[in-house]
């Protein structure tokens, strides 16, 4: 599971808006504000901890999974933004994100490998999976899975 990422593409968006309307400048400081609403120190640096609080926020219900509709209502977004974006990362198809699987995800994002994320890692994966995720070669359940791992490899 990989809340963090998943608000990325959500923070900032009406529900009343369509994602495919927000690109460029905008994409870049939604992604921004991602990254400082986790980023709770203030240290410009993402750690594992910080990450695992987030997933921690999302699960409503403290059942240790985060369902579709606690996420939808995390992140403030209509189903239709938000829906694309979970399924990149309910890989078993249950709709259900496990909150203690963090750790298996930070390496996405770390693209230097040194157990920390700095926003210029955040920003280049996010606006890689967030193209990915809501680009025209469709999305929906399961079909924005292989943009996970695309985004970390490029």
């Amino acid at each position: 599971m990989l809340s963090i990422i998943l608000f990325a593409a959500c923070v900032g968006l009406s529900s009343q808006q369509s994602f495919s309307t927000v690109h460029g400048e905008d994409l870049r400081k939604m992604v921004d504000l991602a990254f400082s609403r986790v980023d709770t120190n203030n240290d410009g640096i993402l750690s594992i901890q910080e990450i695992g609080s987030v997933a921690a926020m999302e699960d409503a219900n403290h059942d240790g999974f985060v369902n579709l509709e606690e996420y939808v209502k995390f992140t403030h977004q209509s189903q239709a933004v938000a829906t694309p974006m979970f399924y990149a990362y309910d890989f078993d198809n249950d709709g259900l994100l496990p909150t203690n699987h963090m750790s298996e995800f930070l390496h996405l994002l770390d693209a230097d490998g040194n157990g920390e994320v700095h926003m210029d890692e955040f920003e280049h994966y996010q606006m890689k999976l967030i193209n990915c995720v809501y680009s025209d070669h469709g999305f929906g359940y399961g079909a924005a899975k292989p943009c996970v791992m695309q985004a970390a490899s490029s």
